[in-house]
């Protein structure tokens, strides 16, 4: 799905949570994290599920991962 990624980029910030980590959590390459982060890529509904659930279970998806106006 095609995001704005700012909050989602927020709140790591505040919570000291790293590309890195985003990775490991999804079972995926740091690389292809960065680019999902960077807007290149899109997230699947899972793996926003699972980011919000792990890390900013505080947090609606669609506060971390609104939907992008095309």
């Amino acid at each position: 799905m095609k995001t704005d990624n700012s909050n989602l980029i927020l709140e790591m910030g505040k919570k000291g949570i790293t590309c890195p980590e985003i990775a490991f959590l999804l079972e995926e390459d740091e690389k292809e994290a960065a680019a999902k982060l960077e807007g290149k890529q899109d997230w699947t509904y899972g793996e926003a599920v699972a980011i919000r659930d792990v890390l900013f279970p505080e947090h609606d998806l669609s506060y971390l991962f609104p939907q992008k106006d095309d």
